[in-house]
């Protein structure tokens, strides 16, 4: 048997069992028969407590903050050596930046936290669920990865449900959070169209120079999607070392010189260039899409059979998928196949396929783990149809026993 019809048959027993499960269940805001309406729905499936393993978000806004620290208003470390008090900080920064665009910690949609060790990851979640309601289940994904702030051990970056507002992107700074006033501490994205800007390398070079020609790269392919610097939403960077992330966002803060910088985040990756960015952008809709989600590579670049440059979200409804890690601890191959067959019976539960993810984000921590993502990807994409992606050697995943994880965001398929 080849390992693709393994594959098949695993997938199909895999889907039967969440069928079944009594913990398939689902918690939504939305009025019930109101299907079409505005909606918040976490899918539980088979996730670990306090978290979904799915949340659908359908025609609302949708606020990105930048990476939170434990630093009080003034900007002064909080609790140093202490993991919950650092938490707990991060937390109620966290409540006070969605408080300031409209929401709070019960419209919750995806948590990225970023850790030293695996138990503060365990901690976040602990300590969160005190904060929220009983049906509030947000999508995690967590990462080992040193911090901007040498004492910091944990850091946090969240996508929230927001409330009704204007058609353009709102770049919003907080007063209650210490910052940098001319960076926004979260934009909120409008209901409609999402464009997802794959990772774009730069080789050699000092990290700030590097930064510079990855962010003109960037740029140059929103010019060919006839977007501005005005659509951008948020920043992901992946950067070595983490401590060079100030003068970094100095060099991104020139490309925005008219306006207040987009929320940014930063991780250190080990990799041989010093650099990689993605970036998330606002795409205005305009009449009836025929696609969900629609795929471009520009004209200068090299198109792949594994990953997109650019995926076009044209619906008002996502499907955010927690990060995923093999069910036992293991490596390489079975490490592989277990995630993706996850991935496969998860988007065939809730609407979507292989076929219409927007996109993804593979974190590894060793060579096997890397390898066998790249071996995975050919035999489960449709080659002409790959999610836009970000594939990043990091110093962990947050998960005992694990070497990869992976988070998605797909749409629902035709």
């Amino acid at each position: 048997m080849t390992w693709r019809s393994l594959t098949a048959a695993l997938l199909a027993a895999y889907v039967v069992g969440l069928t079944n499960c009594p913990a398939a269940e689902k918690s939504t805001n939305q009025a019930p028969g109101d299907e079409a309406g505005p909606s918040l729905e976490y899918v539980l499936l088979d996730a670990p407590a306090g978290t979904s393993r799915v949340v659908i978000v359908q025609g609302l806004p949708l606020v990105h903050t930048r990476q939170l620290l434990p630093l009080d208003r003034d900007g002064k470390l909080v609790g140093e050596g202490s993991v919950d008090e650092q938490i707990e900080q991060v937390l109620t920064n966290l409540e006070a930046v969605l408080k300031d665009c409209g929401s709070s910690l019960d419209r919750l949609v995806r948590l990225n936290v970023y850790a030293l060790a695996p138990a503060t990851v365990t901690r976040v979640g602990e300590l969160l669920a005190k904060r929220l309601g009983l049906s509030v289940r947000a999508v995690i994904t967590s990462i080992l990865t040193p911090l901007p702030h040498r004492q910091a051990m944990v850091a946090l970056d969240a996508v929230a449900a927001g409330a009704d507002g204007g058609t353009s992107v709102a770049l919003k700074r907080c007063e209650a959070v210490a910052g940098n006033e001319k960076c926004a501490d979260a934009a909120v994205l409008p209901p409609g169209g999402v464009a997802y800007l794959s990772g774009q390398a730069d080789e050699g070079g000092l990290t700030e120079s590097a930064a510079t020609r990855s962010m003109s790269n960037l740029l140059k392919t929103l010019g060919h999607l006839k977007l501005s610097p005005e659509h951008v939403v948020q920043l992901k960077v992946f950067l070595r070392p983490v401590t060079s992330s100030q003068d970094v966002l100095r060099e991104i803060q020139k490309f925005f010189p008219n306006q207040t910088t987009p929320p940014v985040v930063f991780v250190e990756w080990l990799a041989a260039v010093p650099i990689e960015i993605e970036l998330i952008a606002q795409l205005p809709l305009s009449g009836k899409a025929n696609e969900t989600v629609e795929f471009f590579t520009p004209p200068e670049v090299r198109p792949s059979n594994t990953f997109s440059r650019v995926a076009l979200v044209r619906t008002e409804r996502q499907i955010y998928l927690s990060g995923l890690y093999a069910r036992t601890p293991s490596r390489g191959e079975p490490q592989a196949k277990d995630v993706f067959e996850q991935l496969q019976a998860i988007v065939a539960k809730t609407g979507s396929d292989m076929r219409h993810l927007a996109k993804a984000t593979y974190y590894v921590s060793d060579d096997d783990a890397a390898r066998w993502v790249d071996r995975t990807r050919p035999l489960v994409y449709d080659p002409d149809r790959p999610p836009a992606a970000s594939k990043l050697m990091v110093h962990g995943v947050g998960m005992e026993g694990r070497t990869m994880t992976v988070d998605m965001i797909a749409v629902a398929a035709p």
